[in-house]
This record gives C-alpha cells, structure tokens and sequence, in this order.
C-alpha cells in the first residue's frame, strides 16, 4: 500500500535538501545534486507497481494543472464547464452609449467565469453579465472585472478569451467614480 503524501513528496526545504517520502522510502537529495535527481527519481519510479504509479499520475497531474492556472492566473477551485450564451455591458462604454455584447460563457464558478466575446475587452474592465441559468431558466445577472485577456484571430475578426473575477456594488461604483473623475486634477 502507497503512504503517499503530496505535500510530503514535494515539499522543497528552505535548508540544503531536498526531501521527500514515497512508499515509506526516504529520499533525500542536496541541492547540489539536483542536475542528477531526475534519473534517480526516474530509476525509483521504476521499481513501483503500475497502481501505485496511477496513484503518482494523478497527483503529478493535480500540481500541473494548479502550477499552470497559477502561472496564467487564473482562478482555483470548482469550475461548472458550461456553454451558455449571454450578454456583457462593458462599464467603460456606458457613458457614451449603451451597448450589450454577445458572450459565450465556458465555466463558472463561484469566485468568477471564463467566456469568449468579439468585443473589445481590457484588463480590469468592469463587465455587467447576464444570462439564463441552465438549470431552471432564471435570468441571472454578475458584475465582474476582467483579470485576464487574451486575444486570438478567428479568421477576419478578433476573439477575446476572458477570465472575470465576480466583484461586488462597491466595486462597481468605485469604478464609476473612477471613469467620472479620470483627466481631472
């Protein structure tokens, strides 16, 4: 049976080794033998039975995957995949006119959302979203702030990839006050 523990495993010390416990093995490694680690965890994992190297995957996968959304910013925790269509009002527009934009919500969660829109979005947009919830067909509105934009080329137009953080009222007016107050001295 696997003692396996993520946080055992892979816990970097601050002092002058690496160390971490795999199957009730022990490894420790100082720092400067890193350049030689990889063939020696490579060589251990060898020796272990395919449940426990299923086992290993799937953690490996778990600390990729939480790296990786660090890295691009984006949002940990439970995501719904969905594809609902909706409609964005861009704050920033608001006080020329009123525009709605066509989005396609990709995943929700309770921290925020990721969705795809031809409009043009900027970080730190304040965005009024609204749609219909999937499960019982209320409509639902959401003020969020653009943290993350990414912008692709869909054949002879822009797509915007964009990842919200759901904020609150406050949020909203202090943005307001922000657009109302901005080239003032």
């Amino acid at each position: 049976m696997m003692t396996f523990q993520r946080d055992n495993f892979f816990s970097i010390l601050r002092q002058s080794h690496f160390t971490f416990v795999f199957s009730g093995v022990r490894l420790s490694f100082p720092r400067t033998v890193i350049k030689g680690m990889r063939k020696k965890i490579l060589s251990f994992l060898k020796t272990l039975p395919i449940n426990e190297l299923k086992q290993f995957r799937q953690v490996l996968n778990q600390i990729i995957q939480n790296k990786t959304n660090a890295e691009l910013r984006r949002r940990s925790g439970e995501r719904a995949k969905v594809n609902i269509s909706a409609t964005a009002n861009i704050e920033r527009e608001s006080e020329f006119f009123h525009k709605e934009h066509r989005i396609t919500i990709h995943d929700l969660s309770t921290s925020g959302l990721l969705f795809t829109t031809e409009a043009p979005i900027i970080n730190n947009d304040i965005l009024a979203i609204t749609f219909r919830s999937p499960a019982n067909g209320e409509q639902r509105s959401i003020n969020c702030q653009a943290v993350r934009v990414k912008e692709n080329h869909q054949h002879s137009h822009w797509e915007y990839e964009v990842g919200a953080k759901s904020v609150d009222r406050q949020a909203v007016r202090a943005y307001r006050e922000m657009l109302k107050n901005r080239g003032r001295f």
